[in-house]
Order: structure tokens, then sequence, then C-alpha cells
């Protein structure tokens, strides 16, 4: 979940991605039905942890694939939010929210999704973001 924390900082910090969605629609985890868009939606797809040959580290880097999820009004609205999304995200180095991140790196980007009846445009992008755990 300190993936996520650190990629929401980011953005919800980001001017340019703010001038587009408010930091209140920037949220961890699902954008919730009636929600007014655009929306990005954070949420947490998986988690690695580097183990130790001891087991007994008081810290372990761990490595998280993080979801960013743009929901939109139109199709050029949703690619250029993930565009804004994807330049808030730079390979980050140090410490984020009170998060010791050593790396955000972006990933794989999703299909462009849709419906129809309600006109929303949706698209993702994952990131890999490695950091600091206290176990």
């Amino acid at each position: 979940m300190s993936g996520v924390i650190a990629i929401r900082s980011l953005l919800a910090n980001n001017v340019a991605v703010l001038a587009v969605v408010p930091a209140s629609k920037i949220m961890a985890g699902v954008i919730p039905i009636d929600t007014v868009l655009p929306a990005i939606g954070i949420s947490h797809i998986s988690t690695v942890e580097r183990n130790t040959v001891a087991m007994d580290a008081a810290q372990v880097m761990a490595t998280e694939r993080v979801q960013v999820t743009v929901e939109a009004k139109s199709y050029a609205d949703q690619k250029s939010i993930l565009e804004l999304v994807r330049k808030a995200c730079p390979n980050t180095h140090g410490t984020v929210n009170g998060i010791a991140v050593d790396s955000i790196l972006p990933e794989i980007a999703g299909p462009d999704l849709r419906d129809d009846d309600l006109l929303i445009f949706v698209q993702s992008r994952d990131f890999i973001v490695k950091f600091i755990e206290l176990t």
C-alpha cells in the first residue's frame, strides 16, 4: 500500500494534474460509481518483498505494482490525463510522503475501455514502486 500512497502524493501535488483533476478526485482505490469525471483511481496490484537470509531485518526492499486508472468523459481527455499521470511519476528516488522510495518506474499502459451508455472513457497505466518497508 505504500506505493499507492507515494503515487497518490505525487499526483495530488502536481500542478499540471491538478489543473485538470482536483485532488479530491485523485483517490486510493476504485473510483466510486457516480463520481463526477474526470477522476483518477490508484490501486495496489501486487507486492514482492526482497527477503533476507536471516529473515529478521528491520527493513526490507519491497517492489509494488500500482495501477493508476483514469476515467474521463472523452477519449481525448482520457489520453491527455494519462500522459499527465506518466509525467507526474518520473523515476523518483528519495522520500515521498514519508516513504523511502528507491524508484518509481513506468510499466505497461492498459487498453482503451469505454462505456457507451454512460460515456465514460477509461485507461490505466501501471507503475513499479520500490521502497523500504519496515518489518
